[in-house]
């Protein structure tokens, strides 16, 4: 595998079928980006390919890959590795698939360096932003759903251990957006996260940090944004300084796209995930 210019996508959900969602998502970072690797990684033994899309990605895109994933192995040599085999993320944690998620996406950044992208996170353009670099969230919060990172980069090993000690059970995002955020501002030497926000993009510690705009600019707040009909205007508008689109899959996965509605997820789908949209509306009229 070559360092730095790999795209990471991650299923956690040890799913031998992952969803047409996240498939477009594999799908747009593969077209839209013909010279990086994408690796779709599964921690799943199997893989179902009943619909045939899997077999017709890997084909049509001669950079995209699909595989398995030694979890021992992986963690192996990291800040993370003592807290990944106690198990402790498992215990009273409502979401230990997004726990999962969150280490694996550090420490394959850390080992090959490269771009991490949510499954739910649509690639609209070729990526062209010079690596290191995060994205807000929301104003005094970093975003995780999107990472920009060389390999061995330090923020990385730093990261990964305030992931672990900052773990809570029952808090959402304490080994995601809070330590990523945290890390940054002592880092760059501040205890003022909108310190690193005021004028962006801003870069401190070789990372750049920019607007929500570049990576999610529909905020999680209208979720349901994306999937409402007539969507052209706010997709246009995005498409002027976007790199990607964030479907927000926690809370609108019972979301339905409805075929012929032009929502801006139905958009983006026929425009940068084509075989993927065309696969998924043969089945359905909702998907």
């Amino acid at each position: 595998m070559r360092n730095n210019t790999n795209v990471f996508l991650v299923d956690t959900g040890c799913s031998s079928h992952p969803t047409y969602r996240a498939w477009c998502a594999v799908e747009s970072w593969a077209r839209q980006n013909p010279d990086l690797d994408v690796l779709f990684i599964l921690t799943s033994l199997t893989m179902d390919d009943s619909t045939g899309l899997a077999s017709l990605l890997l084909h049509r895109y001669t950079n995209l890959r699909v595989v398995g994933v030694d979890l021992d192995l992986l963690f192996q040599g990291t800040p993370l590795l003592e807290f990944f085999m106690s198990r402790k993320w498992t215990v009273n944690n409502t979401w230990p698939k997004n726990v999962l998620s969150n280490m694996v996406r550090v420490v394959v950044l850390w080992r090959w360096g490269g771009i991490y992208s949510d499954n739910d996170v649509i690639s609209v353009r070729t990526y062209t932003l010079p690596l290191n670099a995060v994205g807000v969230a929301i104003p005094g919060l970093l975003g995780n759903g999107f990472l920009s990172f060389s390999s061995h980069h330090p923020i990385l090993w730093s990261l990964m251990g305030n992931m672990k000690r900052g773990f809570i059970p029952d808090q959402w995002g304490s080994t995601g957006i809070h330590p990523l955020t945290r890390v940054m501002m002592e880092a760059c030497g501040t205890d003022d996260a909108m310190s690193l926000m005021k004028q962006l993009p801003f870069s401190c510690a070789n990372v750049t940090i920019y607007s929500q705009s570049y990576f999610s600019p529909f905020h999680f707040m209208d979720p349901l944004l994306n999937f409402k009909s007539d969507g052209k205007k706010e997709f246009d508008k995005a498409m002027n300084v976007s790199y990607s689109i964030h479907l927000y899959n926690k809370i609108t996965k019972w979301s339905v796209v409805t075929v012929g509605r032009n929502s801006i997820y139905e958009i983006t789908a026929k425009n940068f995930c084509p075989l993927t949209y065309s696969r998924a509306s043969m089945h359905s009229n909702f998907f």
